[in-house]
């Protein structure tokens, strides 16, 4: 388990909170991202993944808060409160959404698990760019804590991070 923010104080169960992996692959501390601002934790607390597929699923239960015009990056909240954003690649917004297909629109409400977009590897790839998909918390400051619960592999649905 790797700490990643916050307190070690131990709280109720029903404080806990759970973010679930939106996508299967290699899943790694965000502070391990190619990405600089994740990296340095500029938009969040959260994870990367170095995904072995190409569908992104929702990471809970909740609500579309956006999809970007480019279609490689979702906002989502959970109906508990968590804001999260889920972004494909690394520089992929300047593939100005080639490559990448969605099946959700905003304000949609989503399922845990429910496939939420589809990215072509190929295209991301050959165009120069990196798949790593950054999975982050973003309203950090509404918690004590955010805990990365999984590292190595791991399928989309697993338990990938804690939230107090």
């Amino acid at each position: 388990m790797n700490f990643i923010h916050g307190s070690n104080k131990k709280l109720p169960a029903g404080n806990t909170k759970n973010v679930y992996a939106p996508v299967s692959g290699n899943v790694m501390p965000i502070t391990q991202s190619a990405d600089p601002a994740h990296q340095q934790e500029i938009v969040g607390k959260g994870v990367c993944f170095m995904p072995v597929d190409n569908k992104i699923v929702a990471p809970f239960n909740g609500v579309v808060d956006m999809i970007f015009e480019t279609k490689h990056a979702v906002a989502v909240k959970s109906d508990d409160g968590i804001e999260l954003l889920i972004h494909c690649g690394i520089d992929t917004v300047k593939l100005g959404g080639k490559g990448f297909l969605t099946y959700v629109k905003d304000g949609d409400k989503v399922k845990k698990n429910q496939l939420i977009l589809e990215y072509d590897r190929n295209t991301i790839e050959n165009a120069g760019y990196s798949v790593e998909t950054q999975v982050v918390v973003t309203n950090v400051s509404d918690y004590k804590s955010i805990t990365q619960v999984a590292d190595g592999s791991v399928a989309a649905g697993d338990l990938i991070l804690t939230i107090r």
